[in-house]
């Protein structure tokens, strides 16, 4: 359980991003509101899914302070979770991933078994899948760009997420946007090498991508 990594991180947000922690991160879901996913889903929710839902419900977009969170992404709320997937459910003929890494199923990019997570305000998703290859992980986080139709993994579990999250802010590899800052905003931004959307560029995530056909 990610209980460790949801600690830092909160003492680091307390220490360097205040407004986020207290101002922009809605209370922690309900057992009912995980409930009410889960069934409409209809398939379990990871158990260090839920653990980060309890710890805050998403972002409060309509708060005073701009945020983000992970990789510089908003942090979706239930309600807006559920939504898509009640949305994209019925939907069976959306386009396929052009490439995709042998971890995620690719014949369907709008695939309603990947819970939206976070998204980056343009075309650029994290999702958690419920519906994973053979080789995949179930309940992995994914990172899909709607424009180059393209997808990998981020991380094999909501666990992993939130440790290599601790981490990278530990590092000092997160910053505050200055123009946001000069705003009164505290709004994340990670470094180049770490953000998913640079994945045609040099850093974290080539490895993944090599294994896309």
């Amino acid at each position: 359980m990610p209980q460790d990594s949801l600690h830092r991180i909160t003492q680091w947000l307390a220490t360097h991003a205040p407004r986020i922690l207290h101002e922009s991160l809605n209370p922690g879901a309900t057992d009912e509101q995980l409930a009410a996913l889960e069934a409409a889903v209809g398939k379990p929710l990871p158990d260090d899914y839920k653990a980060l839902y309890r710890w805050h419900n998403g972002l409060n977009e309509e708060a005073e302070n701009w945020a983000s969170l992970f990789y510089g992404m908003s942090f979706l709320p239930l309600t807006e979770v559920l939504d898509a997937y009640l949305y994209q459910a019925p939907q069976t003929l959306t386009s396929p991933l052009l490439q995709a890494a042998p971890t995620l199923k690719s014949a369907v990019m709008q695939n309603p078994y990947w819970l939206r997570l976070g998204f980056d305000g343009s075309h650029g998703w994290l999702l958690v899948d419920l519906d994973p290859t053979e080789t995949g992980s179930y309940g992995q986080v994914l990172y899909v760009y709607e424009l180059d139709e393209i997808g990998f993994r981020v991380a094999s579990s909501i666990t992993e997420l939130l440790g290599t999250f601790a981490h990278d802010l530990e590092r000092g590899l997160y910053t505050l946007d200055e123009g946001a800052a000069d705003d009164g905003n505290e709004f994340l931004v990670p470094a180049a090498h770490i953000d998913p959307g640079n994945y045609n560029q040099p850093g974290r995530w080539q490895q993944d991508l090599s294994q896309t056909p």
